[in-house]
């Protein structure tokens, strides 16, 4: 796990470049172990390294044989041993790196390479016999890339804070309207003018003195599901088969060089990892981290006990006994973009309790939610609720319509901005998922907008914090294209949420896991309803200064929650707290 940064001109010699080796300390965090440097006339690529596979050998850049091609890549290839065996027979791989495989795939396929990678990735390819540039990210977005049109250039980084040393650009209006509307900015849209990332799934190409071109190669297909099949003639071997790529997900992400542990809230998704990567690694090599909190309403560092009593393994439980938020100023800095959630600070805290270890990889539960509709909100969409047959405007305003910390009204968005920000880039995205029915609508959106805009980044940036490499078995690509074909009713009964993940892992899990109610992954409430975070953040002087939105609006939203108890008033008044926490933190 890595960072990168590079810049590239296919047109014109790039002169002295815009970075030098001193820029890849803001990327130290990403890769304590060791730094390289690549340039050209054309071309500089700078690499920190987190070693974790071939410790030894792995060093970046890497290089093709004649050395025309050069590779910085941040993530893990998980099936690199097979394509290794492959491509052995026409090519000389010089070290035992995952990454390496990437150079001689793109050698012999070209831009079509990526069809036989499955694993976590951002990465840099320059081919310089075809002054090419090619900037790549996951499938699933685990890891990020960000870019800039620099003059004639493009710069790209692993995180923006090298990208904006050059210049801070101001507030992009859109992305602001989308972070009200979503709880995070979509790719390829940043919070900051003229910064993009690179979406999931898709790679952008530079040659021949044009423009960046973007290329979709992979994107997660749901077809239209009316709740007609029967759950008796599948049930079981839909179990089986998921059981059998669930426990390949988790195998393949279990090759270290280093300590291994793993994420264990107690809920359903982290207990699932565990048993599976438990029962791979034995009772010495398994170690699960907690975090416990005093407040009951939110700890469940008890069901995580008893995964542990069961599959064996060492448990080490990180107790918060105090408030913590004020630590968000340091987590919004490292998030970089702001993210409306609450799940933020726990996140935080666990890496911090894993860094004081000597555990350097990490495989957590997150992504089974967004795979399983395992939040309330999908209900809404069944056909056991009133609303599934309610007529919405658009696909996405449904999808909103009980999405947590958001604004999802246009006139909410209007009224805080003072004019119509919104774009119709989405158009497409709608268009496709109007073929659907009501719940695959809501997974679509969820593969294509919050998983990776949402929850990897949080993921990705708070464990790279710590150096820490953090690896979800449950995107891995082939576990996520089998479940977005698994019937409805085999996903979501009124009973029970993520029905088929709880009956393939009743075996293996004990019974308190099943009995209790799902307690989402968040700090206790009152830790920002009390904290004095809230009154310099959002204060009426906070707000004025920062020229975001409409100071009279805010006010108004925080008299609702606080003298009424207004429930949804109180998320809202927490993604504006998170908004001006963000441009204090970025721009002061």
């Amino acid at each position: 796990m890595c960072g990168i940064i590079g810049e590239f001109s296919s047109s014109a010699p790039l002169g002295t470049p815009v970075f030098s080796k001193c820029d890849l300390d803001l990327l130290k965090h990403r890769g304590p172990d060791s730094e390289g440097w690549y340039q050209d006339q054309y071309c500089m690529m700078g690499f920190r390294r987190l070693a974790i596979i071939d410790r030894m050998g792995g060093q970046q850049p890497l290089y093709n044989e004649d050395k025309t091609i050069v590779l910085t890549v941040n993530g893990e290839i998980y099936n690199h041993h097979s394509i290794r065996r492959a491509l052995s027979v026409n090519h000389n791989l010089k070290t035992k790196s995952d990454g390496e495989v990437l150079l001689h795939s793109y050698e012999e396929k070209g831009l079509n390479f990526l069809s036989d990678i499955n694993g976590m990735f951002a990465f840099a390819i320059y081919d310089k016999r075809n002054k090419r540039l090619v900037l790549c990210r996951d499938r699933a977005g685990k890891k990020p890339l960000y870019y800039r049109k620099w003059h004639d250039h493009y710069i790209w980084s692993s995180e923006i804070k090298v990208l904006i040393r050059l210049g801070m650009p101001q507030v992009n209006k859109v992305a602001l309207s989308e972070y009200l509307r979503f709880g995070y900015v979509p790719a390829p849209l940043t919070m900051f003018e003229g910064i993009y990332k690179i979406p999931a799934g898709h790679m952008g190409v530079i040659e021949n003195g044009q423009q960046m071109r973007m290329e979709q190669y992979w994107s997660l297909k749901f077809v239209r599901d009316d709740w007609n099949e029967p759950v008796g003639n599948v049930l079981e071997n839909t179990k089986s088969e998921l059981l059998r790529l669930f426990d390949s997900a988790v195998e393949s992400r279990l090759e270290s060089e280093v300590p291994i542990g793993f994420l264990l809230s107690g809920g359903v998704d982290s207990a699932s990892v565990y048993a599976s990567g438990a029962n791979y690694l034995g009772n010495l090599r398994s170690h699960a981290f907690t975090i416990g909190f005093s407040d009951e309403s939110v700890d469940e560092s008890k069901r995580a006990y008893d995964v542990v009593a069961k599959c064996g393994g060492q448990h080490n439980i990180l107790n918060l006994q105090q408030n913590k938020a004020d630590a968000l100023v340091e987590v919004v800095s490292a998030v970089e973009e702001p993210v409306s959630t609450d799940a933020l600070l726990p996140t935080n805290e666990v890496f911090s309790g894993i860094a004081q270890t000597n555990v350097v990889t990490v495989l957590a539960g997150e992504g089974s939610d967004e795979i399983f509709a395992g939040y309330n909100k999908f209900k809404y969409a069944t056909p056991w609720t009133k609303e599934y047959s309610k007529s919405f405007s658009s696909p996405l305003e449904r999808y909103l319509a009980h999405e947590e910390f958001v604004f999802a009204r246009k006139s909410e968005r209007i009224n805080l901005l003072d004019e119509d920000c919104d774009s119709n880039r989405f158009e497409d995205m709608e268009k496709e998922a109007a073929e659907l029915d009501p719940l695959s609508q809501m997974l679509f959106f969820e593969s294509k907008l919050r998983l990776p805009d949402r929850i990897n980044s949080r993921l990705d940036r708070l464990s790279m914090l710590y150096s820490i490499e953090a690896r979800a078995p449950f995107m891995d690509y082939h576990f996520m294209e089998y479940c977005s074909r698994i019937p409805h009713r085999l996903r979501i009964t009124p009973e029970v949420d993520k029905f088929i993940l709880r009956e393939a892992m009743k075996p293996r899990l004990p019974e308190s896991v099943f009995k209790s109610k799902k307690i989402p992954f968040h700090a206790p409430k009152k830790w920002f309803t009390k904290s004095p975070l809230m009154d310099v953040y959002l204060s009426q002087k906070a707000v004025n200064d920062a020229k975001l939105v409409n100071p009279r609006v805010v006010q108004d939203y925080i008299k609702l929650a606080t003298d009424r108890n207004n429930h949804s008033a109180a998320e809202k008044v927490y993604s504006l707290f998170v908004l001006h926490l963000w441009y204090a933190c970025m721009y002061n």
